[in-house]
């Protein structure tokens, strides 16, 4: 692994030296001010003569060689060694050639151990470097000493390791987290916070790592449920943050989980209405639409038209939705309404018997709309075609079959109770788990 130590150049050469023995790097990089500067740290690198001076004895100033001689670097290359800096005091620039500059160094070196210094120079040059460095998952030092004034270290007296990670996680969830959140990729958002745990295990206290298990404990617990996985979400739900700071999302879960074996068992549950797995498959396929997966969305959708389908001629006509098909009387149904097993099926048997009322009723008057845009669920690759779904297309089918729920639980005399909830976005940084890295405190 090839260590290369970045450090800022600022009046005292003394952090610099001590930074250098410090950490023994392979390479070291100067960053310092340059020409139109009127006082460029340049020449401390690289001056003629003696440019560097030193407190000694009596704080008496010495001159001595540049920094190069005085560490004796052999085969000192200015031109990848050196970041001139024309504007010391400029935190954009800087902080972007920086960026540049580091990016450089990591294709330059396939195994690299990267540690920037930034005791010297302006605040601008310390924080440009440590801000680049954050991004990079580096460490950071700072060397410690006694100021006779506020001007420049004279005398160093150790370095210091200022851990990175929490830096980072907490930029990580400004900056990068907010937008995989927005769109619910939870395991994305999961691989990021375990990357950077262990990138920085040796940064993190006790109280840190349990707040980053925790995250991932939330997010593990939502890509469980988003992935239909919903008893053992709910399950894991109960030791994590979620039960205790997103209770309306929870009691959403556990009417849920109630609908779901009401269809598997035929028994009633208490509290609900018996229709939410497919109000909570719609959410689904909301999700995926706001991503941009139509296909994934149209699946799902149409998916959830034939469950509603099911769950109403179980829960209103009281038949098994899993025999349906086998039921005697529905066999003479078939033969005599020419009736094709599937979803159009459902529902033209629904149609036949009910004739304006019900489901049957309130699908078909826009059956039309529906079939052209099942067709477009059938052309596309997910279904039996080579076509993908248009925005468009999957927007109208989710309005459509929206409508068509709220229109079934009116005239089955469904009381609704709390609306459904859909997975948390960005609202999860309230958790106290992510509150813990980005209070100001911190």
């Amino acid at each position: 692994m090839t260590r290369v130590l970045l450090v800022t150049v600022g009046g005292s050469p003394e952090p610099i030296l001590q930074a250098y023995r410090a950490h023994q790097p392979d390479e070291l990089i100067f960053i310092c001010s340059g020409p139109p500067c009127q006082a460029p740290g340049l020449e401390q690198v690289i001056g003629i003569g003696s440019p560097c001076l030193h407190q000694g004895v009596d704080d008496l100033q010495e001159s001595r060689p540049n920094l190069v001689v005085q560490l004796g670097l052999q085969g000192f290359r200015p031109d990848l060694q050196i970041v001139v800096l024309p504007d010391p005091d400029d935190l954009t620039a800087i902080y972007q050639q920086l960026q540049t500059f580091c990016r450089s160094l990591v294709a330059r070196f396939s195994n690299l151990e990267l540690i920037g210094d930034y005791s010297g120079g302006t605040k601008s040059m310390s924080a440009a470097l440590a801000m680049a460095l954050v991004d990079q998952g580096a460490a950071l030092s700072l060397v410690q000493g006694e100021r006779s004034n506020l001007v420049r270290i004279e005398r160093s007296a150790g370095t210091r390791t200022m851990p990175a990670g929490v830096l980072r996680l907490n930029r990580l969830l400004k900056d990068q987290l907010p937008h995989l959140l927005q769109g619910h990729f939870y395991d994305r958002a999961g691989l990021v916070l375990r990357e950077l745990r262990v990138l920085h295990q040796d940064s993190f206290d006790d109280t840190d790592l349990e707040a980053i298990t925790e995250l991932e404990s939330c997010l593990e617990v939502l890509m469980l449920w988003d992935q239909f996985r919903w008893q053992t979400a709910l399950d894991r739900s109960a030791h994590c943050q979620l039960s205790s700071h997103c209770p309306e999302l929870i009691a959403w879960w556990q009417r849920v989980a109630k609908a779901r074996q009401w269809l598997e068992d035929g028994k009633p549950q208490q509290g609900v209405t018996g229709y939410e797995l497919i109000q909570d498959l719609l959410l689904n396929a909301a999700r995926r639409g706001s991503r941009g997966w139509c296909d994934d969305a149209v699946a799902r959708l149409y998916r959830a038209l034939e469950l509603l389908a099911q769950t109403y001629i179980q829960l209103e006509k009281e038949f098994d939705h899993r025999s349906f098909w086998d039921d005697d009387q529905i066999r003479r149904d078939c033969r005599n309404w020419s009736i094709r097993r599937g979803v159009g099926g459902l529902y033209w048997w629904l149609r036949q018997t009910e004739g304006d009322q019900g489901l049957g009723g309130s699908a078909g008057k826009q059956w039309y709309e529906l079939r052209e845009l099942l067709n477009a669920r059938n052309q596309s690759l997910l279904g039996h075609g080579l076509r993908p779904v248009q925005q468009s297309e999957w927007q109208s089918l989710q309005e459509r079959v929206n409508n068509l729920v709220t229109i079934t639980l009116h005239e089955a005399g469904c009381q609704q109770g709390p609306l459904p909830q859909q997975l948390p976005g960005i609202t999860l940084l309230e958790l106290p788990a992510a509150q813990h890295f980005l209070s100001v405190s911190r």
